[in-house]
């Protein structure tokens, strides 16, 4: 951010990181910045307009055209919709940095299936606020996650057994199945290689699908897109236990949040079917540093989802599908978070009670000593 004054230290470093390495934006291009009006007067889609103008003016310094496009959208569950204005926006932009929390490509399939038709990149901006971008979270180096994201993937294998325990009662063994995504034949991608989407900061290594999987899995919270919907807290009073039976979720126990949940599903069951009940894919976050206080985002659901990016918990999917079924396109991202777990798969230990392993990695090491100085693999350093 050369010559840009006004501008904290921290958030300048997060705002370069984020144009220059993960949105990539070069001379010339069309950059298209979205948001929502609702998150400027205590709405879910949290934004503030500072950032915006900030990342414009990053933008225009890089020699690209920055647009703006507010837009004001209802929400409407189990009825929502992609305006008209914004399918026409990605057809006019070569990157598009989205800010929204309700339109997302992880829930919305069609965005993702066009932006890759286009060749947009789909950048998803989730540092929202000044305090955000002045965290560790957003100032960790993203070439840094980005490989502990792609060493992460490594252990995961087609074939090889998997075991994954936890103090909490979790027991769950079953085995790697093959990626459910056409597009990306294995579990080891780096986000710019070929791929439309990328999230700032980043957030988990892909899907690992299943099979064979049996057991008992033990969560306390979920990612809050769909629990608003659900009408679960980010974090609940009482656990929720699953039982599965080869990928199947038959048994919905614990206090209130599982009535709900199980109230939920069986209401879902009407729209999708019985896939609903399906234990299909896990896997984990591969932030080091994905934390914030409510000192730095008073929002629990923007501090749940940042924390749902962090390298120690593990999400197992509750009827997810590749494929959301006609009348209901949407992706299921019904998530069971669970911390502090151990999960191997065939003798590699990719979550050691709650440490992933990748952080340990030589190639992941070698990242972080060229970012002296920065948050990384170890403890926030003071400042921060």
């Amino acid at each position: 951010m050369d010559g840009m004054k006004g501008i904290p230290k921290g958030a300048a470093i997060a705002i370069d990181d984020l144009l220059d390495n993960c949105a990539e934006i070069k001379p010339g291009q069309e950059v298209v910045l979205f948001a929502q009006l609702d998150g400027l007067h205590g709405g879910d889609n949290l934004i503030d307009p500072q950032v915006i103008s900030w990342l414009q003016a990053g933008i225009q310094h890089r020699g690209a055209n920055a647009s703006i496009l507010w837009i004001d959208e209802p929400d409407k569950p189990h009825a929502w919709r992609i305006p008209p204005v914004y399918w026409a926006a990605l057809q006019a932009c070569d990157v598009f940095i989205s800010h929204s929390f309700n339109l997302t490509t992880e829930e919305f399939g069609q965005i993702w299936q066009k932006t890759s038709e286009l060749g947009v990149a789909f950048v998803r901006n989730m540092a929202t606020t000044p305090a955000l971008l002045n965290s560790a979270w957003a100032q960790t180096p993203y070439e840094l996650v980005s490989q502990i994201r792609y060493q992460a993937a490594m252990a995961f294998q087609v074939g090889l057994p998997f075991q994954l325990t936890a103090d909490n009662g979790t027991h769950l063994e079953g085995s790697i199945d093959t990626p459910g995504n056409p597009s990306s034949p294995t579990y080891t991608t780096l986000r710019n290689e070929g791929f439309s989407y990328r999230p700032f900061p980043e957030l988990v290594f892909p899907p690992i699908r299943v099979s064979d999987t049996s057991g008992t899995f033990v969560f306390d919270r979920m990612l809050t897109w769909w629990s608003r919907y659900i009408g679960l807290p980010p974090v609940f009073a009482a656990p929720i236990h699953l039982t599965i039976e080869k990928n199947r979720i038959t048994r919905v126990e614990g206090g209130d949040e599982a009535v709900r949940l199980k109230e939920f599903m069986d209401f879902l069951k009407g729209r999708i079917g019985d896939s609903v009940y399906t234990f299909p894919s896990m896997h984990s976050g591969v932030h080091p540093q994905a934390e914030v206080g409510p000192h730095q985002c008073p929002n629990p659901l923007h501090r749940r989802m940042v924390e749902h990016g962090n390298s120690s918990f593990v999400h197992g999917h509750i009827g997810r599908s590749m494929t959301p079924p006609a009348g209901y396109p949407y992706w299921l991202h019904i998530t069971a978070d669970i911390r502090n777990a151990t999960w191997r798969v065939g003798q590699n230990l990719v979550h050691d009670r709650g440490r992933l392993t990748a952080l340990d990695h030589p190639e992941v090491l070698a990242v972080a000593a060229k970012y002296p100085g920065r948050p990384g693999l170890g403890p926030i350093p003071r400042g921060y």
